[in-house]
């Protein structure tokens, strides 16, 4: 595997500058296991069960550098949440009343203000938003719709969260998906703003082949079809 210490040498780049060493180090840990994930992919004869779940963990992992990275970028840029205000004490729950026969109730907090503001917890989904919206990648607007896309696979690490009785990740996690990830990573992390003077090989091997890409921008076009015939 490439070296831990390599990887960490191109997360100092450009705007990677800055980064805490804890996330550094955690991305660049992430990328080793995806080399190991691909090696299986590429040099092992699975079962399509084993597979799926190689797919699924390759995504996860995947999503989870491009949640660390946005998150750096928002942190860095001064765009996360805060708040001026914070809760003191337990809230208070008023006896229970009916209105219009449903069984309703008061919840009451109280609040103080802060002296300053203090940073709020960001989900996911804010931060592609934020990171979209202050353009703080070059990343054209049509990537996040699949940023988007992968973050909601990404959520099936919680398996009892299921929205119909088809909902496995076998039936829901495909080879596509996979070099989606692969290749929605890759633009991430060699993006511009991250670039060192001197391109570095490091991340390359997340570059799916020109074969995968023509394959997925195949699926990318039949899916979008499908949608259009659903919505027809």
């Amino acid at each position: 595997p490439t070296f831990v210490s390599s990887f960490e040498n191109d997360l100092r780049c450009g705007s990677f500058q800055g980064m805490s060493k804890e996330l550094r180090k955690n991305i660049a840990y992430s990328l080793q296991y995806l080399q190991y994930i691909q090696l299986q992919m590429e040099e092992v004869h699975l079962h399509e069960i084993i597979a799926t779940h190689l797919l699924k963990t390759y995504i996860i992992t995947a999503m989870g550098i491009i949640e660390g990275v946005f998150y750096h970028l928002v942190k860095t840029n001064g765009c996360q949440k805060k708040t001026d205000w914070a809760t003191q004490g337990k809230p208070i729950h008023t006896n229970t009343f009916k209105e219009l026969d449903v069984e309703k109730k008061h919840i009451i907090t109280t609040e103080y203000k802060l002296k300053s503001p203090q940073d709020v917890q960001m989900d996911f989904e804010y931060m592609i938003n934020k990171v979209q919206e202050k353009k703080l990648v070059s990343l054209t607007h049509h990537a996040f719709p699949h940023i988007k896309a992968l973050k909601k696979l990404r959520n099936k690490v919680h398996l009892h969260v299921t929205t119909h009785e088809d909902d496995t990740d076998y039936n829901e996690i495909g080879f596509y998906d996979y070099i989606l990830a692969r290749y929605i990573l890759y633009l991430v992390l060699t993006d511009k703003t991250f670039s060192p003077q001197k391109q570095s090989s490091y991340f390359s091997f997340i570059m799916p082949s020109p074969k995968q890409i023509t394959g997925l921008k195949e699926y990318l076009s039949k899916s979008k079809e499908a949608d259009t015939d659903g919505q027809a």
